[in-house]
């Protein structure tokens, strides 16, 4: 492999140059390696963290659409050359990201399997088999055995076609046993939902809230307490407000949702919620962090939701060599994430 030196800044939070080495091994040292290749740029990171991702999901005319696997495989490539070294993929139609074996030159994939959910409470195109109340806990498992770290359960969903939030899809007593099982088995759930008391959700257990847009103070509170992380996904929620078909309603209630996300966001992080950056199926990590910042995050928090914070709660590779690196500070400009000068992915330069 290899050897690299790198000279610059550490983000999300350094302030002053530094140099070290990555050895062959894919070891950093702070000792001078004869011949090492030296990157460009004047800020490093070790890699962007997309924590709610869908690399096997697409949107087509009509809503989303499975992928099959080389598309999938497209869609880590490609995120890997903008910087992005780790993935959660939370939910993929039959777990078919299950089945990929890790390349190098693509982001590290901590994988949920399946989506959990039961009949016409999800999107079918993706559910594909519908998962009963009699059989959540045992096709979670499944997911567990067949390599997934996560599982991922819709909490809730509008009916279909009615679309219409009417109720939990599980009962919470089940949730609080499904999340006993996957912690017994060595995962974690994580959860989508929009409806309010969200409390219920994490005093089930839960490991991490996804979207959480009726999340209310004392579920942040309670959260920081269990360490229990909020992937608010901003570029699928924000992408309502420029729809031209949206209804007046949704609009009202995109405003409002906002306005009270600014407020719960930078509470999350004095409370030690770990919020993380994911862009669904719609957004880029580089506009999710700039809605973080416009949602009253520090740039420095923001960015460390799209890289440090995201790394330390789904776990890194320490045999991985990843770098990313950039000419001007993206603390100042996110925009900068768009742009990087130098990206390697588990030890290959792709830029």
């Amino acid at each position: 492999m290899t050897t690299w030196k790198v000279h610059g800044i550490e983000l999300p939070f350094g302030d002053r140059e530094q140099s070290w080495w990555v050895n062959e091994s894919g070891t950093v040292v702070d000792r001078p390696i004869e011949g090492a290749e030296t990157l460009p740029g004047r800020f490093v990171l070790a890699g962007l963290v997309d924590a709610h991702a869908h690399p096997a999901v697409g949107i087509g005319s009509s809503g989303p659409i499975a992928l099959n696997e080389q598309q999938t495989r497209g869609n880590l490539l490609a995120w890997a050359e903008t910087g992005i070294t780790l993935v959660r993929d939370v939910g993929s139609p039959g777990g078919i990201t299950l089945d990929l074996v890790p390349r190098p030159q693509e982001p590290s994939v901590r994988a949920a399997g399946r989506f959990l959910a039961p009949e016409h409470r999800y999107f079918e195109e993706l559910l594909l088999e519908p998962v009963g109340e009699e059989d959540l806990i045992d096709v979670a498992l499944q997911q567990i055995r067949a390599g997934a770290t996560w599982v991922k359960v819709i909490g809730d969903f509008p009916l279909l076609p009615e679309f219409v939030d009417l109720e939990r899809t599980y009962p919470i007593e089940l949730i609080a046993q499904l999340c006993t099982a996957v912690h017994t088995a060595g995962a974690r759930v994580a959860v989508h939902t929009t409806l309010p008391d969200v409390n219920t959700l994490v005093l089930a257990g839960v490991d991490s809230v996804e979207h959480g847009h009726e999340l209310d103070k004392s579920s942040i509170a309670e959260m920081g307490r269990r360490g229990v992380a909020w992937t608010p996904t901003l570029c699928a929620l924000l992408s309502h407000a420029g729809d031209p078909d949206a209804l007046p309603e949704m609009l009202n209630w995109v405003r409002e949702t906002r306005a009270r996300l600014a407020e719960l966001l930078p509470l999350a992080v004095r409370l030690g919620v770990p919020v993380l950056a994911g862009t669904d199926v719609v957004g880029s990590i580089p506009q999710e962090v700039i809605h973080l910042v416009d949602l009253g995050l520090d740039p420095s928090e923001a960015l460390a939701a799209a890289s440090d914070w995201g790394r330390r709660f789904l776990g890194d590779d320490d045999d991985r060599t990843d770098i990313v690196t950039y000419e001007h500070d993206p603390r100042e400009d996110p925009v900068q994430l768009t742009n990087p000068c130098a990206v390697v992915v588990g030890g290959i330069r792709l830029r």
